[in-house]
């Protein structure tokens, strides 16, 4: 070989050590979730809560006006990570990841599959750093390592599921470090402390062992209880002060700082920011429940001025009728008005509380020089939950766990520079199961044909890229949601019909089906109930919806109250 020839075999040997070497320029990818936020929680949705920092990032990006979730917190977590109709993993009709709930039925079974990829996995197969930390509530335990378990196993399971070696490894197969999250600090279940003190007993875990928590803050604690088993479980940090861990603020520090260690790395990473605020248990520091006490003086003025603040943003029709739903602050006893004051009070401490560490987070990405490389999706998995949900979802109609628009409709914001534009809002219509094929997308992902040996579902939503860059997008032919007992479809993007809406005891106790069917091009705040005026698309829909439910295996709530008699909602 010649010096010329050897030179050149040298020089193309360094390119491609270099090539190999260069860092990967694909976008991070940051998904915020709050839990049981209101729609009209936020300022740029209207609201009063002051939230400054989500207000610079719908200022930076763009606000969705019908973004979807599945209007139950462990239904919308299971579609966001997997992509497909909750039902096939395990989260259909209305089923919650804890061990009380679980059923001998796959489409309600309340732990995710491991032969469905989510997109933890998949992105981490294709060369992302992968991380979470909040609040998992998709099932699973580590019961085979701790036999203790076993009883409360049997406690809180109906006689025909069985406790075997191989139920315990699936059980450890649906926690996140085995679901594709290189780095977690998660809280496992639905509800727990927020506030923990040094002498507290905790079940957050950093990867697969229980966590060692860092206790940074010193806060008054407000823990709002109001009946014995709220008072027993979640009252006994109410009025005390002292360095504590607050779940809002440690879950953000363990986050950056897991941003940080990434940022330091060539490779894009995603990462899961999952709060558990402003879900119950209600608990927040004293001063800022003082200061919404005052601001919510008159509650009426503040459901009138959520509504008209929702108008002048553009994000509601200013001619479009609502429902009067202010029953719980008007047509009450003065004691329980002013515990509902107080339970909004705390609500929004929390959601202040929240926005503040969403600045801290995105201020930490922005120190590691990766924010402009970086897509930041926000949004609620549902809408907010009864206790307070007709005020903070006005001027929708429903809260969580109902299929009207106040429960399944949820605020989203979305911000990437130099993609998307800055200060915009998209009517289209987005479902969380559109979000894994988007990532997906921008990520130059492929989606497997097989996985673990199985043939896994593909996603049910479609990439919402060109949303994002503000071209519109039609809607998709159908939405599909169901919850225990109830039924919906919105069709086209335009009609909604809803089969025995409401709470199953409820219905249950009326005669005959109850069908609503609204235009929501006309219409958002379901006030005027066509069905009997368009019968023919009621029963178009209506098959539309058997349809759907026999192919997602759905089985009649009817069926799951005979196992569960105790767990009507």
């Amino acid at each position: 070989m010649n010096h010329l020839n050897l030179a050149m075999l040298l020089a193309l040997l360094t390119l491609f050590a270099a090539l190999a070497n260069a860092a990967d320029k694909r976008p991070n990818i940051i998904v915020i979730l709050s839990d049981d936020a209101g729609f009209t929680d936020l300022n740029s949705f209207g609201g009063e809560i002051d939230t400054p920092n989500l207000t610079a990032l719908a200022n930076q990006g763009v606000r969705f006006s019908s973004f979807y979730t599945n209007a139950r917190c462990s239904p919308t977590r299971a579609t966001l990570l997997s992509g497909v109709d909750a039902a096939h993993v395990g989260f259909g009709g209305g089923v919650v990841g804890d061990w009380v709930r679980e059923l001998p039925f796959d489409a309600h079974r309340a732990r995710l599959p491991y032969h469905q990829p989510l997109v933890s996995e998949l992105l981490a197969g294709n060369g992302y750093q992968t991380m979470m930390v909040g609040k998992w509530h998709l099932g699973g335990s580590y019961i085979k390592q701790q036999p203790h378990l076993k009883q409360w196993w049997l406690d809180s399971h109906p006689p025909m599921m069985k406790l075997t070696d191989e139920e315990m490894e699936q059980d450890y197969l649906a926690l996140p470090p085995q679901r594709g999250f290189q780095q977690s600090f998660v809280f496992h279940g639905a509800q727990g402390n927020l506030f923990y003190t040094p002498d507290d007993q905790h079940d957050y875990y950093e990867g697969n062992q229980k966590a060692k928590l860092k206790y940074d803050y010193d806060y008054q604690m407000h823990c709002y209880a109001d009946n014995a088993f709220s008072k027993k479980h979640y009252g006994a940090c109410h009025g005390k002060s002292g360095k504590n861990f607050y779940a809002t603020d440690s879950m953000t520090d363990r986050a950056v700082e897991m941003i940080q260690q990434a940022a330091k790395k060539d490779q894009p990473f995603f990462m899961y920011v999952a709060y558990r605020a402003p879900h119950k248990p209600l608990q927040a520091p004293e001063h800022l429940v003082q200061k919404y006490l005052k601001r919510y003086a008159d509650l009426q003025k503040i459901a009138d001025d959520r509504h008209a603040g929702l108008v002048a943003q553009g994000l509601f029709p200013a001619n479009a009728k609502t429902r009067n739903a202010n029953a719980m602050w008007t047509e009450q006893s003065a004691q329980k008005i002013e515990k509902f004051r107080l339970q909004s009070a705390v609500h929004a401490a929390m959601m202040e509380k929240m926005d503040e560490n969403i600045g801290k987070l995105l201020e930490g990405l922005k120190k590691t020089g990766e924010y402009d490389n970086t897509l930041v999706l926000y949004f609620s998995d549902n809408g907010s939950a009864s206790h307070i949900g007709d005020l903070m979802n006005a001027p929708y109609t429903g809260v969580k766990a109902l299929l009207w628009e106040g429960g399944a409709r949820a605020h989203s914001i979305a911000a990437w520079p130099g993609v998307i534009a800055p200060g915009t809002i998209n009517d289209d219509v987005v479902w969380v199961g559109d979000l894994l094929p988007t990532f997906l997308e921008i990520s130059g992902t492929e989606f497997p044909a097989q996985f673990r040996g199985a043939t896994p579902r593909q996603p049910d939503g479609r990439s919402i890229l060109k949303s994002l860059k503000g071209q519109s997008m039609e809607p998709p032919e159908a939405l599909f949601f169901n919850d225990k007992g109830q039924q919906s479809v919105i069709y086209q993007g335009r009609w909604k019909l809803l089969i025995e809406p409401g709470w199953y005891l409820q219905t249950l106790a009326q005669p005959g089906t109850a069908y609503e069917l609204y235009d929501l091009s006309k219409d958002p705040g379901e006030t005027n109930n066509l069905a009997a005026k368009m019968p023919e698309l009621v029963t178009k829909l209506e098959k539309m919806c058997e349809v759907w439910k026999q192919q997602n295996n759905i089985v009649d709530y009817a069926e799951i109250i005979k196992i569960k008699p105790n767990d009507p909602y």
